[in-house]
């Protein structure tokens, strides 16, 4: 049984999963999303914890960009302690555990090939925003975003590559 047999999908619908990486209220970073392209009702469905739609007529146009930021995650107690432990001993264990509260640490996360969906919010044409995430397989990114384009009229994706740092020499 195929995937379109199991969800039941007929024609060109087309599903894509992925983790959220930005531009959703409410979703949190790495969060899994569905999206699916829905032809005959002329919307794509973001799919977390509740189900979003967007509009044909709002989607401005979709890319591949390359994403990244700084995350700040909390430090785990436990997983401080643990490590204090094995390094220190008991006393250590429970010094790091202590001393993990409340602080976090920052780590930077690279998306080489992130799916950028830019659309219109409702009743305002002036506004783009956009929705970002990591497709889980990139095949299918480029699948759903031809299938996408076939529907709602949009131009060709850009694939935007990452611009060098620092000084340009001639």
């Amino acid at each position: 049984m195929g995937f379109k047999d199991f969800f039941k999908l007929d024609g060109d619908q087309w599903g894509l999963s992925g983790e959220h990486l930005e531009g959703l209220n409410g979703v949190a970073y790495n969060a899994h999303i569905a999206l699916r392209t829905w032809p005959d009702k002329r919307h794509v469905v973001l799919k977390c914890q509740e189900e979003i739609i967007l509009p044909f007529n709002q989607i401005v146009q979709v890319n591949f960009i390359p994403w990244e930021k700084t995350i700040t995650k909390a430090l785990s107690p436990l997983a401080e302690g643990i490590v204090g432990g094995l390094i220190g001993g008991e006393t250590m264990a429970v010094v790091s555990a202590i001393d993990a509260k409340g602080r976090t640490r920052a780590e930077k996360v690279k998306v080489p090939h992130a799916l950028e969906i830019q659309y219109h919010p409702k009743g305002d044409s002036r506004t783009v925003k956009s929705v970002v995430m990591a497709p889980t397989v990139k095949s299918t990114a480029k699948e759903w975003v031809e299938t996408l384009r076939k529907y709602a009229n949009l131009p060709e994706p850009r694939y935007i590559t990452p611009q060098p740092k620092g000084p340009t020499y001639l």
